[in-house]
């Protein structure tokens, strides 16, 4: 017995408005030029798992979830702070090394510094309020602290806690 050829169609078969719809596009050429056209598919990390392959395509994409997105300010605007208060604790010490400094203006414009600082902190926090407002409840581990002066000392330059906190 002989098995009868059949022709496989060149496109698939769709049927509905939407699959109409899409089949004028593809005759109209709106899919052609995309970007990554005919390149293979960049597959890192470990996709067995939904949530991770959800993450994957949309950083592909170009979109994350919007803690993320705070996330990334919070952490951006804290090195800032970090820059601004080591900036001030050295240019305090160094002012105060020279004997030719005024030592009154030194501590004056290291206030000024530190009030820069502590700006700089208010509005870290205030992000950190966004995020763990944004952040699902299902994912309690992911909240994050409010900034203090003191933690930012301490990590910054511990030999300084003295004459700031």
């Amino acid at each position: 017995m002989r098995i009868p050829f059949r022709r496989i169609p060149d496109a698939p078969q769709r049927s509905g408005y939407v699959e109409e719809q899409i089949n004028e596009a593809i005759a109209r050429g709106e899919f052609q030029n995309l970007k990554g056209a005919g390149k293979p598919l960049a597959l890192r990390g470990d996709l067995s798992k939904a949530d991770e392959m959800r993450q994957k395509m949309r950083g592909d994409a170009g979109y994350g979830v919007p803690w993320e997105e705070v996330g990334r300010e919070i952490e951006v605007m804290t090195r800032r702070a970090e820059g601004e208060l080591r900036r001030a604790i050295e240019f305090r010490s160094a002012g105060l090394a020279s004997a030719k400094s005024d030592k009154s203006k030194i501590e004056a414009d290291f206030k000024v510094h530190l009030g820069r600082v502590e700006t700089a902190i208010g509005a870290v926090n205030s992000l950190v309020l966004k995020h763990n407002l944004l952040l699902p409840q299902t994912l309690p581990h992911l909240y994050r602290q409010r900034l203090k002066i003191e933690t930012l000392v301490e990590r910054v330059a511990p030999e300084a806690k003295k004459f700031i906190v």
